[in-house]
């Protein structure tokens, strides 16, 4: 695979500039509220929710027609529908270092020409409670994140609007065990849910000492409903990750069960089940890395082989085990900012203390986050460096941001003015 500094030959047709109005701007008067008001409801909705979410924020502070419009249900709908088709995602980077549990933003990758603007640091209002904290869960524009140090303290919050709300307690746990969490909207009841299965932890001491987890304990929590509801004891093993592929209705991890036994499970959030999602033998998931993602609407497990190829299987049909394909074949890369990073951690006495890379696994690393407008493909490599690859090319592009920290985990978010 090859290596630019710029785009493919192959052109995009990119967005087109605002038109130049130099004409002064007219003063706020009653007017203006008139105006919008006397266009049919459906016309002013369909041109709002074209926005992207930053200006469709900004408008509702124009007036209070405006403001009214901007809080429409009809609209926050559709925006949210339309948000991930009509514009390139943004990104979330948690990183812990050189401020605990920090987040940047940058609205709108295209990663055109590799540079995209200066990414925004965020401080949530309720850092001074959980300074160290956990991304675990990204969906519809809302963040879901869990104190680091006491994982019964869970927030979910826009990092948009500012707004977060605080899920209450849930008692009765051991006092050594480990959380994995899930987040997502259930599009039947219009709610967003948070899923927390607790693993009871046990010490086997011997020689090798061994970690064991024990019983495990589900619970769901939606922001319509803020109580945690027992459903029963999870059956398999799952993953930590900062985010689960939402598809179908359905969120995903990765299980890793007995004698190597890998399975990819779903959790609906309309009757709140498990599931097992089926597999076809030739994946071959065992014997490599592999994590899962949402490309185009589809559930899909990238795996990394040793040579450092990354094999994308995608669903084409969900459900259907015979509808895996293997879509996409990107070769062995390594940026620019990774050639030294090895020196630089085995000298960096901070990045012993950073959950964020002690928590990815050994050699390099590699992440897909998603798929942008023109089918480019988001990677992030060993925690530090953003790669677009152009599948039509066969290239990739570093992307060049300012701002950001030495390491970070990043998500995709489709922003969203979304009330809680």
């Amino acid at each position: 695979m090859e290596s630019e500094p710029g785009s493919c030959s192959q052109s995009k047709k990119g967005r087109s500039d605002r038109p130049s109005d130099h004409s002064p701007s007219p003063s706020p008067s009653p007017s203006h509220g008139v105006a919008i008001n006397a266009l049919p409801r459906e016309i002013v909705v369909d041109i709002l929710s074209r926005l992207p979410a930053p200006s469709l924020f900004r408008a509702q502070f124009v007036c209070r027609s405006w403001r009214a419009l901007a809080r429409d249900p009809l609209l926050l709908q559709l925006h949210r529908h339309r948000a991930a088709s009509a514009h390139d995602p943004s990104l979330v980077f948690h990183c812990d270092h050189p401020l605990r549990s920090q987040l940047s933003f940058v609205d709108g990758v295209s990663g055109g020409d590799g540079r995209n603007r200066p990414a925004r640091i965020s401080h949530p209002p309720f850092g001074v409670v959980a300074p160290e904290f956990d991304l675990v869960g990204s969906s519809e524009g809302l963040l879901c994140l869990a104190n680091a140090l006491y994982s019964d303290d869970v927030y979910v919050y826009n990092p948009l609007t500012r707004e977060f709300r605080e899920l209450p307690d849930s008692a009765g746990h051991q006092r050594k065990r480990e959380m994995v969490f899930g987040f997502g909207f259930d599009e039947t009841e219009k709610d967003y849910k948070v899923i927390k299965i607790v693993y009871a932890i046990m010490i086997r001491h011997g020689r090798p000492r061994r970690v064991l987890l024990g019983n495990s304990e589900v619970q769901v929590c939606s922001l319509r409903s803020p109580t945690w509801r027992r459903l029963g004891n999870a059956t398999n093993h799952l993953e930590v990750t900062p985010s689960q592929p939402l598809i179908n209705r359905r969120l995903h991890w990765t299980s890793r069960g007995t004698r190597c036994n890998i399975r990819i499970v779903s959790f609906d959030l309309s009757d709140e089940q498990f599931r097992e999602v089926p597999v076809p033998k030739s994946m071959d998931l065992r014997r490599h890395r592999y994590h899962l993602v949402e490309l185009g609407g589809c559930l899909s497990a990238a795996v990394l082989l040793p040579s450092g190829v990354l094999k994308i299987w995608v669903m084409k049909e969900y459900g259907m085990k015979e509808s895996w394909i293997k879509d996409y074949s990107i070769g062995s890369y390594l940026p620019r900012g990774l050639q030294n990073h090895e020196h630089e951690e085995s000298n960096d006495p901070s990045c012993k203390i950073s959950r964020i890379l002690n928590r990815k696994r050994c050699g390099l690393y590699v992440r897909v986050l998603g798929m942008l407008r023109n089918g480019g493909i988001l990677l992030e490599y060993h925690n530090r460096a953003l790669v677009r690859y152009d599948p039509n090319c066969d290239k990739a592009v570093d992307l060049m941001l300012e701002g950001l920290p030495k390491w970070f985990e990043s998500v995709v978010l489709a922003s969203s003015i979304s009330r809680m």
